[in-house]
């Protein structure tokens, strides 16, 4: 190798080092005064180091945007799923702490087990049969927090949003028995990759549209699964509903 090509990789090792390095020690530097209202301080840097990533690395912009996410009480975030960034891109509609339910396989993938501990996340079984998450979800609901989930039951196509058998029941149990409004999140552009490796080394132009709260009436009773269907549906067409908006843009 000769000394040019030596100085050059030299150079490349360095600033894969130094820029890194000096942009979390910048977050770290600002966070405590960007953070949220539930955020401990590892939590506040890594929403900002969230927040940069998507939108320069996946130039991530909100198109329709309103005042759905309250600023105190419980909320479910509820959207298509294309991604394995789908939660990272979400995450930056609101400076609350969102706790998302994720298939347990990927929330114990090797090397993330942690920083998926520390956001929160609820592991969930996929066979849907999981008392212990679902119980976890309630709880923070009732506690006043917000949680984040996609209905589809795992990442699908954008043309899989229209089949009738779609929607699953797991968003519309959560709000009919606590009360919690709904948020409808549809996201276009994302990068399409079920592994969440590949999702966040491909580059984007990722875009979210938000729709309005959708609430249900708490009867007081246990729902019945034809009303968790009903609410299922109601559900998925409002990210349906936003879908179409996104394909006019």
């Amino acid at each position: 190798m000769n000394e040019g090509a030596y100085h050059i990789l030299l150079l490349i090792a360095v600033a894969l080092i130094v820029l890194p390095a000096a942009l979390i020690s910048l977050c770290c530097l600002l966070a405590p005064f960007l953070r949220g209202p539930e955020d401990t301080f590892p939590l506040s840097v890594s929403r900002l180091l969230n927040s940069i990533y998507c939108r320069i690395y996946h130039q991530l912009k909100v198109v329709t945007r309103n005042d759905s996410i309250p600023e105190s009480g419980p909320f479910i975030l509820v959207a298509n799923h294309t991604s394995g960034t789908d939660p990272m891109l979400v995450s930056c509609l609101t400076k609350r702490w969102v706790h998302y339910l994720m298939a347990r396989e990927y929330h114990e993938t090797f090397g993330m087990h942690w920083y998926f501990n520390a956001m929160g996340a609820i592991p969930v079984n996929r066979d849907g049969n999981d008392l212990r998450a679902t119980r976890t979800a309630l709880r923070l609901l009732k506690e006043g927090k917000g949680i984040g989930l996609f209905p589809q039951g795992g990442i699908r196509t954008p043309e899989e949003l229209e089949s009738d058998d779609a929607a699953k029941m797991g968003a519309a149990m959560f709000a009919l028995w606590s009360g919690a409004p709904l948020i409808p999140v549809y996201i276009k552009g994302a990068p399409a990759f079920d592994s969440i490796l590949l999702g966040i080394i491909c580059p984007s132009r990722s875009r979210l549209y938000v729709g309005e709260p959708i609430h249900f009436e708490d009867t007081g009773k246990k729902p019945s699964r034809e009303q968790i269907q009903a609410a299922a549906e109601k559900i998925l067409d409002g990210i349906r509903l936003l879908k179409e908006k996104a394909e006019t843009n």
